[in-house]
């Protein structure tokens, strides 16, 4: 009986140990499906994916279409404008009689012909408030732009979190079925004993409870993948019928600069940041726009017209000047303290912004560092609990300890398991938020996720 005992706890700690290698198995299962799914993605992959098909990339790029075409046009103003002007008139006039006088005249039909052809030449040498309004167009254009990497910056972020999400939610569904096998070994080793008459079928009990709960939270796991994948699927736009499958780990993070490097590279490298600083500039070059609206303006312009006009060659030319001085104009004056006010807003809403930034880059840098020690602590918990569940197992082989027992050690080593994963998931999560909190989250031509190279990393911490 003693052997047959000892083999049970050898198979018990085969299970265990299968599942402390769920992670190899399914990255296997992974590198398997990569040969029948073209959707079988890396970090990197899924990145530039997203950035191809994501619509908020299209809606943004747009964005910026417009804004240059509006440059465009304002820029047009300083250009000559020469027009060819092309017309011609056939006239026929009716014969009547007419009574001029007591007398009858009959009028003849007639028919005349007249043609106009010309080029005309115009330009604006200058206007009041042009040059400002070319300039709050470039503005507005360089905000736009900012704005574009700006939702680059969020959803290369949102990729990464739920990548690592489905890496991590994988783990956890590999812990899930090995505690099932695990229950369900508990569970049988309880029945022989029972029908060998050495353990009362009360003792049934403790196992069924614990594998019903391990078959709830392995489905439990599995949902959670498929929900996770579901998010991944609609950030890289994909059809509903093509379900990426993805391949990775839970990395760990290089050592990072101090905060405040980090808070430096932050007020010069995020991109919501510089359009609101050109935000700022064109709220300023609107106020410009009004004054100039509101006081006098002078313009001066001129155009040259050559062309046969019915046979008749012709040409002229012009120059003009014009002041235009408003003596009662309220709607003007009230136009100015309208732009002034909204310059105000605009100055607050930048400050707000970098206020909002710091906490933001603060909070990712303790994150991260609270989430390395996190994955230290993790694993030497991890460890005890590995070293708990042995010592229960070899207790209960040798009839010294219930199936109770044994319950409470794996219930231990699961919890210690899952810890570790969400550890290494914060670990690879916060990495990601504070490069876009600095605004250095990015991809680069041979689609390497890197940080700028204004970010110095150390050497790589280890759980």
């Amino acid at each position: 009986m003693a052997v047959r005992i000892l083999l049970r706890k050898r198979q018990l700690t085969r299970f265990i140990g299968r599942g402390l290698a769920a992670l190899a198995l399914l990255a296997a299962a992974g590198c398997a499906l990569a040969q029948e799914d073209e959707y079988v993605l890396t970090l990197e992959q899924a990145m530039r994916l997203a950035l191809e098909r994501n619509p908020s990339i299209a809606v943004a790029e747009g964005s910026l279409h417009a804004s240059r075409a509006a440059l465009a046009g304002q820029r047009a103003r300083r250009l000559p404008v020469l027009a060819a002007e092309a017309s011609g008139r056939i006239q026929q006039s009716l014969g009547r009689p007419v009574n001029i006088g007591g007398g009858i005249i009959e009028t003849r039909a007639a028919t005349s012909e007249t043609s106009d052809l010309a080029l005309a030449l115009q330009h604006t040498f200058y206007q009041s408030g042009r040059d400002e309004a070319i300039s709050a167009a470039r503005v507005q254009t360089a905000a736009t732009e900012a704005g574009l990497e700006d939702t680059r910056r969020t959803l290369l972020l949102d990729v990464a979190s739920t990548f690592y999400a489905v890496l991590a939610n994988q783990e956890l569904a590999g812990i899930g079925d090995a505690l099932v096998a695990a229950s369900q070994l508990h569970l049988d080793l309880v029945n022989a004993r029972v029908e060998e008459g050495t353990a009362a079928p009360v003792d049934r009990l403790p196992g069924e409870a614990e594998l019903g709960s391990a078959r709830y939270e392995a489905a439990s796991a599995i949902n959670s993948v498929w929900q996770s994948l579901a998010d991944l699927q609609a950030l890289l736009a994909l059809p509903p019928d093509e379900l990426p499958h993805i391949r990775g780990e839970l990395e760990p993070a290089p050592a990072v600069d101090q905060l405040p490097a980090w808070l430096e590279i932050a007020s010069e490298r995020r991109p919501d940041l510089q359009a609101q600083r050109f935000r700022v500039r064109g709220a300023e070059l609107a106020l410009s726009q009004a004054k100039i609206a509101a006081g006098p303006s002078l313009s001066v312009s001129g155009s040259a017209d050559y062309g046969r006009h019915t046979g008749t060659t012709g040409e002229t030319w012009a120059l003009a000047a014009g002041v235009s001085v408003p003596l009662f104009d309220d709607q003007a004056r009230a136009s100015v303290d309208q732009a002034r006010a909204n310059l105000g807003v605009t100055e607050q809403r930048l400050a707000d912004l970098q206020l909002s930034i710091t906490r933001e880059v603060t909070q990712a840098w303790y994150a991260l560092t609270n989430a390395a020690g996190q994955v230290v602590t993790s694993a030497a918990a991890l460890a005890a609990a590995q070293a708990s569940l042995d010592a229960a197992q070899g207790r209960y082989a040798e009839e010294v300890a219930t199936i109770v027992d044994v319950t409470d050690a794996q219930l231990a080593w699961q919890r210690a398991a899952v810890n570790q994963v969400q550890a290494r998931y914060d670990r690879s999560v916060a990495w990601y938020r504070l490069l876009a909190a600095a605004g250095v989250l990015g991809v680069d031509e041979s689609g390497i996720v890197q940080a700028d190279q204004d970010v110095e990393a150390g050497t790589v911490v280890e759980p």
